[in-house]
């Protein structure tokens, strides 16, 4: 049991296991550690890989058995089983601090860390740990209810009618996200049964919390806008609460474990996977008989060398976390541009300046259309020839009257594009994209892009990721400066990164390809089995074993003594099917017993 502080100079990831062989051996643990000088310790990383993929192996033959004990007991040994026999397990090093001061680090805003510390963060980069879950019973679940306003459910398997049954609040507001709740609700419990057999056909209640959403729909808007956080005492207890969608980046809620989305190439990806152990083609190469593929550089054709020096990104014009970041606005033509244009020069470069007045103001993605019309003009008064602007960042769509519709159609944004700021751009394929040698995946409605990230990772050019107050599970997956270059909330840094990139091309592509290798991987039986385990059945295993049923009550009289008439049934699955289930409240019943948001 080593206790011994790595020098100060030395910044590494960490992961599941830290092997620390020290420069005296010794057969007795206790003196191997004291004797040992703090300061010349050889330290020695395994990639988690050496063991993990025996380890998936042995889960997955578990798994197929449905034994959530010996399922356990599996992990357990697996993980912690050492490599290589002459050498000590530390456990008084904190795998999880050393991993997330460098993630700080790597993170910190405005910061291009030293080359060393990315060479570093390329050898030593490994899986993040799991978290646990706390043991909690019915009473845990229920307090959850009061942290959101809409778009949460209280889960729970009732025994007796062998059914799932989804509860909503009185006190919650009936919208439209809530069809991605009840969704989710489906495939989770046709998931369960898929994954769990056993466990659900008990005597025994089994209660659970989910929410789902752009991102998740919490009452304490407040402290999360003053940043008084956490926003939930972790005291409280709060059972966990599952989120189909993007959670909060800040532990703002303690408790809140993020799932796959509600989408296709998400949610219903690991679905499929628990039903017939079958990979989406969402995952798999673009090609002639899989069109909704990703586009890798050898889909196109493409190298590193091949591609266009420049920033581009497509997408919608969408709100942007409009309970978080209220202020956060698209620009008024007339007040920001029309109103504070110098008639005495000339009219591109007056409209350049008179929005970049109001930049602070901006949403993200209104940010990156500033970002283009100053690089249009830079390109334009440049001398070199053949100078193209370097960043490419414009909208494809958007929504105008509750309907889907191109920029180019709409007046709104004409208006911009006519005065010389580009806010209007041609749709542009994956393949189109891909000719470019950097990419952003600028945040939405919910902070994040939930299938842009995914794509973008496969794509031969390099990532600028989007660092929002939101993420999704993915990200888990992805470690800054490896498989991609951080970019401030405001953008305010994206000009200095995307220079960096340039003057350092070798550590970019080194960048673009670990990116490559890990949308790759997703589209492998083992890669994405892996994925399944950590994202979506482990947290439900660890959810199962944590739950305490009740003993001497029935789960009805406790929400009937502690909500009253709060909860009421809004739909069930017996969940051998996901598609059968009984509504029992429609959509328009639904406005009339909780209100429209």
């Amino acid at each position: 049991q080593c206790n011994f502080s790595l020098p100060s100079n030395k910044s590494m990831f960490a992961s599941h296991i830290i092997f620390v062989r020290l420069q005296k051996p010794s057969s007795n643990p206790q003196q191997r550690c004291s004797t040992a000088s703090p300061k010349e310790p050889i330290i020695k990383i395994y990639s988690v890989s050496m063991i993990e993929n025996l380890a998936y192996k042995i889960l997955d033959r578990i798994r197929r058995r449905r034994n959530s004990i010996l399922l356990i007991f599996a992990i357990s040994v697996a993980l912690y089983l050492p490599p290589l026999t002459t050498l000590l397990l530390c456990d008084r090093i904190d795998a999880h601090s050393l991993d997330s001061r460098l993630l700080r680090r790597l993170r910190e805003e405005g910061t291009i860390p030293k080359d060393e510390e990315i060479e570093i963060a390329h050898q030593l980069a490994l899986t993040p740990q799991s978290r646990s879950i706390a043991p909690y019973n019915l009473g845990n679940v229920l307090q959850a209810v009061d942290l959101f306003h809409n778009t949460f459910f209280i889960v729970i398997y009732d025994p007796e009618e062998d059914t799932f049954i989804a509860y909503y609040s009185r006190n919650h507001k009936w919208v439209a996200s809530v069809a991605k709740l009840i969704n989710s609700f489906k495939i989770l419990a046709n998931s369960l049964r898929l994954m769990f057999p056993e466990r659900f056909k008990s005597e025994k209640e089994f209660a659970i919390a989910i929410s789902s959403g752009d991102y998740p729909a919490v009452s304490m808007i407040e402290c999360i806008r003053h940043d008084k956080l956490p926003c939930v005492s972790e005291e409280l207890n709060v059972a966990p609460i599952f989120h189909f969608g993007s959670v909060f980046t800040e532990n703002i809620v303690p408790s809140m474990i993020a799932m796959p989305m509600p989408q296709g190439n998400h949610l219903s990806c690991y679905h499929r996977w628990a039903q017939h152990g079958v990979l989406c083609n969402d995952y798999l190469p673009r090609g002639l008989s899989n069109p909704n593929g990703l586009v890798f550089g050898d889909t196109v054709g493409l190298t590193w060398d091949d591609l266009i020096p420049s920033l581009v990104w497509r997408g919608t014009d969408f709100s942007y976390l409009t309970k978080m970041k209220p202020a956060l606005r698209k620009p008024d033509f007339e007040k920001d541009v029309k109103g504070k244009m110098n008639r005495r020069i000339e009219e591109k470069e007056s409209a350049v300046r008179a929005i970049r007045k109001s930049y602070n103001s901006l949403i993200p993605r209104w940010k990156g259309v500033v970002w283009t019309a100053q690089a249009e003009l830079e390109a334009r008064k440049s001398k070199e020839e053949g100078s193209i602007p370097w960043a490419n960042i414009k909208f494809a769509g958007c929504m105008h009257e509750g309907q889907k519709a191109k920029v180019g159609d709409v007046e709104y944004y004409q208006q911009f594009d006519a005065i010389g700021i580009p806010a209007v751009g041609e749709g542009m394929s994956l393949e189109e994209l891909a000719r470019h040698k950097y990419h952003i995946d600028l945040g939405g409605g919910g902070g994040t892009t939930w299938s842009g990230t995914l794509e973008k990772l496969g794509l031969p050019g390099l990532l600028f990721h989007h660092m929002t107050p939101t993420k999704d599970y993915l990200h888990e997956k992805m470690i800054p400066w490896v498989h991609y270059v951080p970019v401030q909330e405001d953008l305010k840094d994206l000009k200095n990164k995307f220079e960096w990139a340039e003057r350092h091309p070798d550590l970019a592509k080194k960048i673009s390809d670990k990116a490559t290798n890990l949308a790759r991987s997703l589209g492998t039986d083992e890669g994405f089995q892996k994925m399944y385990m950590q994202f979506y059945e482990l947290p439900l295993l660890q959810a199962l074993d944590a739950y305490q049923p009740l003993s001497n009550e029935s789960w009805r009289s406790v929400l009937e003594r502690v909500k009253g008439d709060d909860l009421i049934p809004i739909i069930k699955c017996q969940g051998y099917y996901h598609h059968l289930c009984d509504a029992l409240v429609d959509r328009e019943d639904g406005y009339k017993h909780f209100g429209h948001w």
